[in-house]
């Protein structure tokens, strides 16, 4: 199999949406584009997994891949696509369309917007953290020291990739949840009012279905760390996300997935290729050989952009 991939997709901004940490306007997005076509062939969504699974991708082959359901995707991005008549693949999350969505862009929102700065942020959490178990910080900090961690994100500061470590390897999820919520507390954050501005609506995924994207699978509550959840919870991530996916767009319509923050393991796998997913994504190339069908490499949106200012 060529060693061909996909460019992933998160924030964007305009107006209406803020900006926030590597996200990109509509310009940006169209020079991204005109970028990648000088140098890559940018397929369609269905046209790649069709060569895909004819085995006849090319190694300059692409295509194009939206992650998170995000509102701001649907009104920047998309147009842009129009005009240039490229469908891609958009990969969601389920909880986001119930009355509890999964708390992951909620936070991330509020640590772009409640703050002077994203380090400003990093400070204060990092303060309460060390505060709370200062042994425990420092020893996890000496085990960080000796490792190269999230090294196929290069675009993540220092501080971004602490953060994560500290966020999935050291603390318990509901002490990290009670920690943000008590910071969005001091700052008077309006979380259901924040939601408004995030996601896409049902309507949106129909309309998106009809335009010949393709809609995929990423779980229910976007886990940082799929592998740590044992087989029985990782099937009802998926189950769940496939019924409320094909209640909207028709039974058959999900043949393809992301894997969320890029973390899985072979009972993903497993659960993945008895559902029937025909293509699915990892989130970086740090190993850009394909492994199966269910491990195609995606380099992030950020890695371009650096490349575009060489």
């Amino acid at each position: 199999m060529n060693m061909t991939h996909s460019i992933m997709f998160h924030h964007f901004h305009n107006e209406h949406h803020l900006p926030a940490q590597g996200s990109l306007g509509a310009g940006d997005f169209g020079e991204m584009l005109d970028w990648l076509a000088q140098r890559h062939t940018i397929l369609s969504a269905s046209d790649y997994l069709k060569k895909f699974e004819s085995g006849s991708l090319n190694s300059d082959e692409i295509c194009l891949s939206f992650d998170d359901a995000l509102l701001c995707q649907w009104d920047i991005a998309v147009p842009v696509l129009q005009e240039r008549k490229i469908q891609a693949f958009f990969f969601v999350y389920s909880s986001v369309f119930t009355e509890k969505p999964d708390s992951l862009e909620i936070f991330r929102y509020f640590r772009t917007t409640s703050f002077k700065s994203l380090e400003n942020f990093y400070d204060q959490f990092f303060e309460e953290v060390r505060a709370e178990d200062v042994s425990k910080y420092w020893n996890a900090q000496e085990t960080y020291k000796n490792i190269d961690y999230l090294a196929a994100f290069p675009f993540y500061t220092k501080s971004d990739k602490w953060f994560r470590y500290l966020r999935d390897q050291v603390l318990c999820a509901q002490y990290y949840n009670n920690l943000i919520l008590k910071f969005m507390d001091a700052k008077n954050f309006n979380a259901n009012k924040a939601s408004e501005k995030l996601w896409i609506s049902e309507n949106n995924l129909k309309a998106l279905h009809k335009e010949g994207h393709m809609v995929g699978l990423h779980s229910v509550t976007h886990p940082t760390q799929m592998s740590k959840l044992s087989r029985e919870d990782q099937e009802l991530e998926y189950s769940k996300n496939m019924y409320h996916l094909e209640s909207v767009l028709g039974r058959g319509s999900v043949v393809s997935m992301a894997h969320p923050c890029g973390d899985y393991n072979q009972d993903t796998l497993s659960i993945l290729n008895d559902m029937g997913i025909r293509i699915g994504f990892r989130s970086s190339m740090s190993i850009k050989e394909i492994k199966s069908s269910l491990e195609v490499p995606r380099d992030d949106h950020a890695n371009i952009f650096r490349e575009m200012q060489k």
